[in-house]
């Protein structure tokens, strides 16, 4: 009798050392296909990536202008967009002729007449070109065109925009602290500060080392002074 139940215990044994056997083959089995997979992801993230700079590069000589009224530029839009822009800029930007390849509306539907304009690109000659522009926009503001608002930006895929919109924080604590600072191409943000130039590619990061700041004394020309009780850093403390 002993010698039976010792038999069916060793049968028992020998079972449940094959389900654990064929449990951990399974188990390194799902391991390995997670192994790939991770790797699969990191390479299609870095393939993403690679894809996003090459069609960001391929626009590097775009423009994209907010505001142009509609159906200004149907008999032709290349010479109407030079000569908007020649207007509105003035010529002394351009040490030479200024060239637009093509231009066109955003491809959408033609908006109703209550309705906003559909964005203009304008593919440049050179490249440039498309830097004096924007330089010359930031440096005038507010830009006019038939009485109303036109504003020139960069044409930037979406994915990049919004790493550049990760930016916006930090660049209104940056106007609340008088300092200077450019959001550089792709996503990187430039601080002038007394002590040399700091750059920052981690948004989180950037607004931290500014909440440590003291706010200048000396506020730049026609800035309003500072409430500290409304500062960024303080609202965003309280909210917390």
């Amino acid at each position: 009798e002993s010698k039976s139940e010792v038999a069916s215990v060793n049968i028992k044994l020998d079972k449940l050392t094959n389900r654990m056997e064929a449990a951990e083959n399974r188990i390194s089995d799902c391991e390995d296909r997670l192994y790939h997979v991770e790797n699969l992801s990191a390479e299609i993230h870095t393939l993403r990536e690679k894809c996003d700079d090459l069609k960001n590069r391929a626009h590097r000589s775009n423009l994209r202008i907010v505001g142009i009224p509609e159906r200004l530029e149907d008999r032709d839009p290349e010479a109407f967009m030079e000569d908007l822009i020649l207007k509105v800029l003035g010529p002394d930007v351009f040490p030479y002729k200024l060239e637009i390849e093509r231009d066109h509306r955003a491809l959408r539907p033609r908006p109703g007449p209550e309705e906003r304009p559909r964005v203009m690109i304008v593919k440049l000659l050179r490249f440039q070109d498309k830097v004096a522009i924007l330089r010359k926009a930031r440096e005038m503001g507010a830009i006019l065109f038939q009485n109303q608002k036109i504003f020139f930006f960069p044409d930037l895929s979406s994915d990049l925009q919004a790493k550049r919109k990760e930016f916006t924080e930090a660049r209104r604590l940056c106007h609340y602290l008088h300092l200077s600072f450019s959001l550089l191409y792709p996503a990187k943000l430039q601080l002038s500060l007394d002590n040399g130039v700091k750059f920052f590619m981690d948004p989180a990061e950037v607004e931290s080392f500014l909440c440590q700041l003291p706010e200048k004394k000396t506020p730049k020309r026609g800035s309003p002074p500072r409430d500290p009780s409304r500062s960024p850093c303080t609202i965003q403390q309280s909210s917390l």
